[in-house]
């Protein structure tokens, strides 16, 4: 049961099974996943009257899909982004986002089977690094698309797994230096009619030092002293960081005065506190590009 506004009874249902239509979502006042989960109905229910139910479900809203790539489609639009720039996605922000699991162990435990993250970059072939990847054999990988909460199937859009069928290395991968690879998939992902999954765009150059870009994942992070993944999409906010600049903070750790940042990597991050997380590796860096929810 939950409290609706009319004083009738009501429950909890998914927003497909309730006649009335949910108010429009005022962000200033979005909420933090905490505050979802202690206020009684989750993020994709509603509190409706009884007499207001429809037991017979509806289909998912139609979706004007933007045509290109780099889009991002924040359906729910249900959590606050903190102030750190860390905090959880919203359904549909990086929609290229694909979790890398493990064909051995039952996906019905993802964080079992998740290993690191890649990105679709056309509905065949997942860009990810090749430390992920390169000991693996094709038969042994399954690629998602469209996750967002591990913890439920509930959500507007289903995911989407694909088998891999080739794994690509890059020829001079050694180390941390061109640590890239490409998934080459069974069958492409069905992109049509669903805002939540798409394709990245792939830039020749980067944007200026200090533009803020974003990392995500479901890796894991240390919570309340404890080491705990993540159920639901988080997403990172990393300003980029000048090569030059970059160099010389590692010339000053423990890499030595001789340290040369490879032509391959990209710096970003420097935030006191903020850093990507344990199992994310393989995860994109998008940085916007001066277009509406366009990465």
């Amino acid at each position: 049961m939950c409290d609706h506004e009319s004083g009738e009874n009501a429950r909890c249902v998914k927003k497909s099974l309730c006649n009335l239509k949910a108010p429009p979502v005022d962000r200033a006042s979005q909420f933090t996943y905490r505050e979802l989960i202690e206020g009684g109905c989750t993020y994709y229910q509603i509190c409706c009257p009884e007499s207001e139910i429809n037991l017979a479900p509806s289909p998912p809203p139609p979706i004007q899909k933007p045509v290109g790539c780099g889009y991002s489609n924040p359906g729910a639009n249900v959590f606050r982004e903190a102030a750190s720039g860390y905090g959880y996605a919203d359904f549909g922000d990086f929609p290229w986002m694909v979790a890398l699991l493990k064909k051995t162990v039952s996906k019905a435990k993802f964080h079992d089977a998740y290993f690191g993250g890649g990105t679709l970059i056309d509905p065949s072939v997942v860009l990810t690094v090749a430390h992920k990847v390169d000991e693996m054999s094709a038969s042994d990988l399954t690629c998602r698309a469209g996750e967002w909460d591990t913890k439920t199937e509930e959500e507007t859009y289903p995911h989407q797994d694909r088998d891999a069928k080739k794994i690509v290395i890059h020829e001079q991968f050694l180390d941390a230096h061109y640590d890239f690879a490409l998934i080459i998939l069974e069958k492409p992902f069905d992109l049509d009619g669903v805002p939540h999954i798409g394709v990245a765009c792939l830039e020749k150059t980067l944007p200026p030092p200090g533009t803020e870009c974003y990392s995500m994942g479901w890796g894991e992070d240390f919570m309340k002293g404890e080491k705990k993944y993540a159920d639901i999409l988080k997403k990172l906010k990393l300003p980029l960081v000048d090569g030059k600049k970059c160099q010389n903070q590692y010339r000053n750790s423990r890499l030595g005065a001789t340290y040369n940042l490879h032509k391959t990597l990209t710096c970003a991050g420097g935030v006191p506190n903020v850093d990507t997380c344990i199992g994310d590796g393989g995860s994109s860096l998008v940085c916007p590009i001066p277009v509406s929810f366009t990465f």
